[in-house]
Protein backbone atom coordinates (compact mmCIF):
# COMPACT_ATOMS: atom_id res chain seq x y z
CA UNK A 1 0.00 0.00 0.00
CA UNK A 2 0.73 3.58 0.08
CA UNK A 3 3.92 5.05 1.88
CA UNK A 4 3.43 6.35 5.33
CA UNK A 5 4.79 8.62 7.95
CA UNK A 6 3.39 11.24 9.56
CA UNK A 7 6.64 13.65 7.76
CA UNK A 8 4.71 13.15 4.53
CA UNK A 9 1.58 13.81 6.45
CA UNK A 10 1.18 17.88 6.95
CA UNK A 11 1.57 18.64 3.17
CA UNK A 12 -0.62 15.51 1.81
CA UNK A 13 -3.37 17.25 3.98
CA UNK A 14 -2.93 20.67 3.16
CA UNK A 15 -4.26 19.55 -0.27
CA UNK A 16 -6.72 17.33 1.33
CA UNK A 17 -8.14 20.38 2.93
CA UNK A 18 -8.20 22.45 -0.54
CA UNK A 19 -6.04 25.28 0.07
CA UNK A 20 -6.53 26.47 -3.67
CA UNK A 21 -7.59 30.17 -2.41
CA UNK A 22 -11.04 30.32 -3.86
CA UNK A 23 -13.84 33.04 -3.68
CA UNK A 24 -16.88 31.19 -1.28
CA UNK A 25 -20.70 32.01 -1.73
CA UNK A 26 -21.65 35.07 -0.18
CA UNK A 27 -24.28 34.18 2.31
CA UNK A 28 -27.46 35.96 3.62
CA UNK A 29 -26.52 38.49 6.06
CA UNK A 30 -27.94 35.96 8.91
CA UNK A 31 -26.93 32.68 7.20
CA UNK A 32 -23.88 30.70 7.91
CA UNK A 33 -21.73 30.94 5.11
CA UNK A 34 -21.44 28.31 3.00
CA UNK A 35 -18.11 26.03 3.02
CA UNK A 36 -18.09 25.84 -0.81
CA UNK A 37 -19.01 27.96 -3.60
CA UNK A 38 -21.89 26.49 -5.90
CA UNK A 39 -21.31 27.38 -9.36
CA UNK A 40 -23.99 26.40 -11.76
CA UNK A 41 -21.91 25.18 -14.81
CA UNK A 42 -24.71 23.78 -17.20
CA UNK A 43 -28.91 23.09 -17.58
CA UNK A 44 -28.92 21.31 -14.32
CA UNK A 45 -25.20 20.68 -13.28
CA UNK A 46 -23.56 22.35 -10.59
CA UNK A 47 -19.80 22.00 -9.26
CA UNK A 48 -19.35 22.66 -5.40
CA UNK A 49 -15.99 24.35 -4.96
CA UNK A 50 -13.93 24.25 -2.19
CA UNK A 51 -13.88 27.51 0.01
CA UNK A 52 -10.36 29.34 0.92
CA UNK A 53 -10.43 27.90 4.19
CA UNK A 54 -10.63 24.23 2.79
CA UNK A 55 -13.22 23.39 4.92
CA UNK A 56 -15.00 20.85 2.38
CA UNK A 57 -11.13 19.38 1.71
CA UNK A 58 -12.00 19.13 -2.09
CA UNK A 59 -14.31 19.71 -4.30
CA UNK A 60 -17.67 17.94 -5.40
CA UNK A 61 -20.88 18.67 -7.63
CA UNK A 62 -24.42 17.23 -8.90
CA UNK A 63 -26.58 16.69 -11.79
CA UNK A 64 -30.26 17.09 -11.48
CA UNK A 65 -31.89 15.27 -13.85
CA UNK A 66 -35.55 14.01 -14.96
CA UNK A 67 -36.55 11.42 -11.85
CA UNK A 68 -33.64 12.23 -9.53
CA UNK A 69 -29.91 13.58 -8.88
CA UNK A 70 -26.85 12.23 -9.19
CA UNK A 71 -23.58 13.51 -6.62
CA UNK A 72 -19.83 13.45 -7.68
CA UNK A 73 -17.85 13.15 -4.46
CA UNK A 74 -18.41 13.73 -1.23
CA UNK A 75 -15.94 16.27 0.42
CA UNK A 76 -14.04 15.17 3.50
CA UNK A 77 -16.01 16.94 6.09
CA UNK A 78 -19.36 15.23 6.90
CA UNK A 79 -21.01 18.70 7.76
CA UNK A 80 -20.10 20.11 4.07
CA UNK A 81 -21.99 17.28 2.90
CA UNK A 82 -24.77 17.90 5.00
CA UNK A 83 -24.78 21.49 3.39
CA UNK A 84 -24.40 20.48 0.27
CA UNK A 85 -27.65 18.26 0.76
CA UNK A 86 -29.55 21.22 1.92
CA UNK A 87 -28.48 23.09 -0.90
CA UNK A 88 -30.27 20.47 -3.27
CA UNK A 89 -33.30 20.34 -2.14
CA UNK A 90 -33.48 24.37 -2.40
CA UNK A 91 -33.16 23.37 -5.84
CA UNK A 92 -35.24 20.37 -6.60
CA UNK A 93 -37.67 18.23 -4.64
CA UNK A 94 -36.40 14.60 -6.64
CA UNK A 95 -34.84 12.32 -4.72
CA UNK A 96 -30.70 11.80 -4.22
CA UNK A 97 -30.23 8.36 -5.93
CA UNK A 98 -26.78 8.14 -6.79
CA UNK A 99 -23.05 9.37 -5.69
CA UNK A 100 -19.95 8.71 -7.31
CA UNK A 101 -16.81 8.55 -6.08
CA UNK A 102 -13.48 9.67 -8.23
CA UNK A 103 -11.10 7.49 -5.85
CA UNK A 104 -10.55 6.21 -2.78
CA UNK A 105 -8.81 9.35 -0.86
CA UNK A 106 -10.69 10.82 2.31
CA UNK A 107 -11.48 14.06 1.23
CA UNK A 108 -13.74 12.74 -1.93
CA UNK A 109 -15.11 9.92 0.33
CA UNK A 110 -15.49 11.60 3.69
CA UNK A 111 -19.46 12.16 3.53
CA UNK A 112 -20.35 9.10 1.62
CA UNK A 113 -22.16 8.31 4.89
CA UNK A 114 -24.77 11.47 4.91
CA UNK A 115 -25.41 10.84 1.29
CA UNK A 116 -26.52 7.20 1.82
CA UNK A 117 -28.61 8.15 4.63
CA UNK A 118 -30.35 10.85 2.00
CA UNK A 119 -31.07 7.95 -0.33
CA UNK A 120 -27.99 7.94 -2.69
CA UNK A 121 -26.14 4.48 -3.35
CA UNK A 122 -22.57 4.51 -3.61
CA UNK A 123 -20.73 4.02 -7.34
CA UNK A 124 -17.13 3.63 -7.04
CA UNK A 125 -14.04 1.70 -8.93
CA UNK A 126 -13.79 -1.54 -7.81
CA UNK A 127 -10.11 -0.95 -6.19
CA UNK A 128 -12.39 1.73 -3.86
CA UNK A 129 -14.02 -1.06 -1.93
CA UNK A 130 -10.77 -2.38 -0.85
CA UNK A 131 -8.82 0.48 -0.53
CA UNK A 132 -11.49 2.91 1.39
CA UNK A 133 -10.07 1.87 4.91
CA UNK A 134 -7.13 0.57 4.41
CA UNK A 135 -5.36 3.00 2.23
CA UNK A 136 -7.05 5.51 3.77
CA UNK A 137 -5.08 4.49 7.22
CA UNK A 138 -2.16 4.57 5.66
CA UNK A 139 -2.53 7.52 3.38
CA UNK A 140 -2.78 9.64 6.62
CA UNK A 141 -0.11 8.15 8.68
CA UNK A 142 -0.41 4.20 9.12
CA UNK A 143 0.35 2.86 12.44
CA UNK A 144 0.91 6.90 13.65
CA UNK A 145 -2.46 7.81 12.58
CA UNK A 146 -4.09 9.72 15.35
CA UNK A 147 -7.53 8.58 17.18
CA UNK A 148 -9.55 11.08 15.48
CA UNK A 149 -8.32 10.07 11.87
CA UNK A 150 -8.52 6.72 12.46
CA UNK A 151 -12.06 6.91 13.86
CA UNK A 152 -13.11 8.46 10.36
CA UNK A 153 -11.33 6.55 8.63
CA UNK A 154 -12.93 3.62 10.33
CA UNK A 155 -16.47 5.16 9.58
CA UNK A 156 -16.52 5.39 5.84
CA UNK A 157 -18.93 3.40 4.06
CA UNK A 158 -18.13 1.22 1.10
CA UNK A 159 -19.56 1.51 -2.15
CA UNK A 160 -22.40 -0.04 -2.60
CA UNK A 161 -22.06 -0.53 -7.05
CA UNK A 162 -18.22 -0.49 -8.19
CA UNK A 163 -16.94 -1.04 -11.80
CA UNK A 164 -13.63 -1.83 -13.76
CA UNK A 165 -15.44 -0.82 -17.11
CA UNK A 166 -17.38 2.27 -18.29
CA UNK A 167 -20.84 2.37 -17.63
CA UNK A 168 -23.82 4.60 -18.15
CA UNK A 169 -27.00 6.30 -15.38
CA UNK A 170 -30.00 7.30 -16.82
CA UNK A 171 -32.00 9.54 -14.72
CA UNK A 172 -35.08 9.79 -16.37
CA UNK A 173 -34.08 10.77 -20.23
CA UNK A 174 -30.85 12.20 -19.19
CA UNK A 175 -27.37 10.09 -19.61
CA UNK A 176 -24.65 10.25 -17.43
CA UNK A 177 -21.46 8.49 -18.60
CA UNK A 178 -19.24 7.15 -16.05
CA UNK A 179 -15.49 6.53 -17.38
CA UNK A 180 -12.77 4.69 -15.78
CA UNK A 181 -9.21 6.45 -16.30
CA UNK A 182 -5.64 5.81 -15.13
CA UNK A 183 -3.09 7.98 -13.50
CA UNK A 184 -4.17 9.14 -10.01
CA UNK A 185 -4.89 6.41 -7.66
CA UNK A 186 -5.04 2.93 -9.66
CA UNK A 187 -8.95 3.09 -9.42
CA UNK A 188 -10.05 6.37 -10.60
CA UNK A 189 -13.19 7.45 -12.27
CA UNK A 190 -14.90 10.75 -14.02
CA UNK A 191 -18.58 11.54 -14.64
CA UNK A 192 -19.34 13.23 -17.92
CA UNK A 193 -22.52 15.11 -18.64
CA UNK A 194 -22.66 14.72 -22.60
CA UNK A 195 -25.86 17.03 -23.16
CA UNK A 196 -24.03 19.82 -20.69
CA UNK A 197 -20.60 19.45 -22.19
CA UNK A 198 -19.30 19.03 -18.44
CA UNK A 199 -16.51 16.57 -17.35
CA UNK A 200 -16.25 16.12 -13.51
CA UNK A 201 -12.57 14.94 -13.24
CA UNK A 202 -11.86 14.38 -9.45
CA UNK A 203 -8.07 14.45 -9.08
CA UNK A 204 -7.25 13.68 -12.45
CA UNK A 205 -7.47 17.22 -12.73
CA UNK A 206 -5.94 20.39 -10.50
CA UNK A 207 -6.10 23.73 -11.60
CA UNK A 208 -3.55 26.01 -10.64
CA UNK A 209 -1.89 23.99 -8.12
CA UNK A 210 0.76 20.79 -8.03
CA UNK A 211 -1.13 17.59 -7.43
CA UNK A 212 -0.55 14.94 -5.25
CA UNK A 213 1.07 11.97 -7.07
CA UNK A 214 1.41 9.52 -4.05
CA UNK A 215 0.13 6.59 -5.31
CA UNK A 216 -0.07 8.16 -9.15
CA UNK A 217 1.35 6.68 -11.86
CA UNK A 218 2.45 9.85 -13.54
CA UNK A 219 3.15 8.34 -17.59
CA UNK A 220 -0.46 6.96 -17.61
CA UNK A 221 -1.96 10.21 -15.81
CA UNK A 222 -0.36 12.45 -18.42
CA UNK A 223 -1.88 9.99 -21.38
CA UNK A 224 -5.43 10.43 -19.69
CA UNK A 225 -5.28 13.70 -19.58
CA UNK A 226 -4.03 14.67 -23.09
CA UNK A 227 -7.59 12.46 -23.61
CA UNK A 228 -9.20 15.08 -22.36
CA UNK A 229 -7.36 18.03 -24.81
CA UNK A 230 -8.88 15.47 -27.48
CA UNK A 231 -12.54 14.89 -26.35
CA UNK A 232 -14.94 15.65 -29.28
CA UNK A 233 -15.77 19.68 -28.47
CA UNK A 234 -13.38 20.03 -25.78
CA UNK A 235 -12.93 23.83 -26.29
CA UNK A 236 -16.41 24.29 -25.47
CA UNK A 237 -16.16 22.41 -22.69
CA UNK A 238 -16.20 22.67 -18.54
CA UNK A 239 -13.92 20.71 -16.42
CA UNK A 240 -14.51 20.58 -12.63
CA UNK A 241 -10.94 19.65 -11.32
CA UNK A 242 -10.87 17.84 -7.97
CA UNK A 243 -9.09 20.85 -6.22
CA UNK A 244 -9.06 24.17 -7.61
CA UNK A 245 -11.39 26.55 -9.28
CA UNK A 246 -13.69 25.53 -12.76
CA UNK A 247 -11.46 25.04 -15.29
CA UNK A 248 -10.84 25.49 -19.23
CA UNK A 249 -9.12 23.05 -22.05
CA UNK A 250 -6.17 25.53 -21.33
CA UNK A 251 -6.08 24.56 -17.60
CA UNK A 252 -6.33 20.83 -18.87
CA UNK A 253 -3.36 21.47 -21.14
CA UNK A 254 -1.60 23.53 -18.20
CA UNK A 255 -1.70 20.65 -15.91
CA UNK A 256 -0.50 18.20 -18.71
CA UNK A 257 2.55 20.68 -19.24
CA UNK A 258 2.73 20.77 -15.17
CA UNK A 259 2.78 16.79 -15.19
CA UNK A 260 5.46 16.64 -18.45
CA UNK A 261 7.67 19.19 -16.40
CA UNK A 262 7.67 17.46 -13.44
CA UNK A 263 8.88 14.33 -15.11
CA UNK A 264 11.60 15.53 -17.29
CA UNK A 265 12.86 17.94 -14.69
CA UNK A 266 13.17 15.13 -12.40
CA UNK A 267 14.69 12.57 -15.13
CA UNK A 268 17.14 15.09 -15.84
CA UNK A 269 18.40 15.67 -12.86
CA UNK A 270 19.01 12.35 -11.91
CA UNK A 271 20.82 11.82 -15.02
CA UNK A 272 23.39 14.00 -13.66
CA UNK A 273 23.66 11.62 -10.08
CA UNK A 274 21.26 14.05 -8.16
CA UNK A 275 19.46 12.34 -5.53
CA UNK A 276 16.82 13.44 -2.45
CA UNK A 277 17.43 16.64 -1.05
CA UNK A 278 19.87 17.55 -3.61
CA UNK A 279 17.71 16.60 -6.32
CA UNK A 280 14.71 18.72 -4.93
CA UNK A 281 17.44 21.68 -4.66
CA UNK A 282 18.28 21.32 -8.29
CA UNK A 283 14.91 20.83 -9.15
CA UNK A 284 12.63 23.97 -7.31
CA UNK A 285 14.23 26.93 -9.60
CA UNK A 286 13.24 25.37 -13.13
CA UNK A 287 9.86 24.76 -11.69
CA UNK A 288 9.54 27.73 -10.18
CA UNK A 289 10.35 29.87 -12.98
CA UNK A 290 7.11 27.88 -15.23
CA UNK A 291 4.77 27.96 -12.26
CA UNK A 292 5.68 30.83 -10.22
CA UNK A 293 2.21 31.82 -10.28
CA UNK A 294 0.53 28.82 -8.79
CA UNK A 295 -0.52 28.78 -4.99
CA UNK A 296 1.38 26.37 -2.86
CA UNK A 297 3.90 25.37 -5.09
CA UNK A 298 6.94 25.84 -2.43
CA UNK A 299 4.70 24.00 0.04
CA UNK A 300 3.51 20.88 -2.19
CA UNK A 301 5.97 20.43 -5.00
CA UNK A 302 9.43 19.61 -3.33
CA UNK A 303 7.02 16.39 -1.65
CA UNK A 304 6.30 15.41 -5.39
CA UNK A 305 9.53 15.77 -6.94
CA UNK A 306 10.65 12.88 -4.07
CA UNK A 307 7.62 11.32 -5.41
CA UNK A 308 8.74 11.26 -8.96
CA UNK A 309 12.36 10.33 -7.96
CA UNK A 310 10.85 7.00 -6.24
CA UNK A 311 8.54 6.61 -9.51
CA UNK A 312 11.61 6.85 -11.81
CA UNK A 313 13.84 5.28 -9.86
CA UNK A 314 10.89 2.29 -9.35
CA UNK A 315 10.54 2.40 -5.45
CA UNK A 316 7.63 4.08 -5.23
CA UNK A 317 4.89 2.12 -3.19
CA UNK A 318 1.50 2.06 -4.95
CA UNK A 319 -1.97 0.36 -3.81
CA UNK A 320 -2.66 -3.04 -4.66
CA UNK A 321 -5.49 -3.59 -6.86
CA UNK A 322 -8.26 -5.35 -4.99
CA UNK A 323 -8.33 -9.24 -6.56
CA UNK A 324 -11.86 -11.08 -7.57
Amino acid sequence: MIRSSMARLAPVLALALGLAGLASAQPAPDAEPLPFALKQIGPGVYAAIDGPEGKSGSNAGFVIGDDGVLVVDSFWDPNSTKALVAEIHKLTPKPIRWVVNTHYHLDHTGGDAVLREAGAEIIAHRNVRTWIHSGNVHLLGGDKITPAFKAQVDALVTPDLVTDKDLSVWLGGRRIDIRTVEGHTGGDLVVSVPDAKVLFCGDMLWRRFPPNIIDGTVPKWIASVKGFERLPGAASMTFVPGHGDVANLQDVKDFDAYLTDLTAIVKAKRAKGLKGEDLVKAAMPELRAKYKDWPYLDRSAPREIRYMEQELAGTKVKPIPAGD
